[in-house]
């Protein structure tokens, strides 16, 4: 792909990072996100399907992966550390699950799912492995509370960061595998469509 795109695919996948993170001011993140949204849309070949079928991947992904098993991974660290003792809560169940899970998954694969296709990178494996590294260094170093918790709860951190690293790279892996079949459904059911109308 040209330039353009990769330029847009880096800038959607760092804006939404900042902008998810606070890092940026909420609506300053959000005008340039939209405007490197449109960048890509009219950079990158098939940006709709692209997108879509990043959600759809990590949506699934984070329903069935990074939800259930961050909340597991947190119970862990809660019984290695009776000291510090957690209330678990139905809701913050709920909100762990759907929340993160499927909608900051869904949203967190889109921008990835992106950036793998603007850079040609054609591995599930590669591109999961590639998510879960971005996640891991913003969850361990730039989640404020988050990332106190993960350094002081539990009994090291060397327990800590490997247990939650483990989740995110099976989350990103099975993100982008699912995206792929997702994108190869919507194409093929196109090509059927194109095929069925009279020459």
């Amino acid at each position: 792909m040209s330039w353009t795109a990769k330029a847009a695919a880096v800038a959607v996948v760092a804006l939404a990072s900042l902008g998810i993170n606070d890092t940026v001011p909420g609506d300053v993140a959000l005008l340039l996100l939209l405007l490197a949204l449109a960048v890509a849309w009219r950079s990158v070949r098939g940006f709709w399907r692209i997108v879509v079928s990043g959600l759809v991947g990590g949506a699934v992904a984070g329903l069935l992966i990074l939800g259930p098993g961050f909340r597991l991974a947190m119970r862990a660290v809660a019984i290695m550390d009776p000291g510090h003792p957690q209330e678990f809560t139905v809701g913050g169940t709920l909100f762990i699950i759907v929340g993160v899970g499927a909608i900051l998954g869904g949203v967190t694969a889109a921008t990835a799912h992106l950036f793998r296709r603007a850079f040609a990178i054609e591995s599930a494996v590669t591109a999961g492995a590639l998510l879960a590294a971005v996640e891991m260094t913003k969850l361990t170093f730039l989640s404020g509370e988050v990332s106190d918790e993960l350094f002081q709860l539990g009994i090291s951190p060397w327990i800590n960061i490997p247990l939650f690293g483990l989740i995110t790279l099976g989350y990103g892996i099975g993100a982008m595998a699912i995206a792929d079949k997702a994108e190869s459904a919507m194409f093929s059911s196109k090509s059927k469509e194109r095929e069925k109308v009279p020459a």
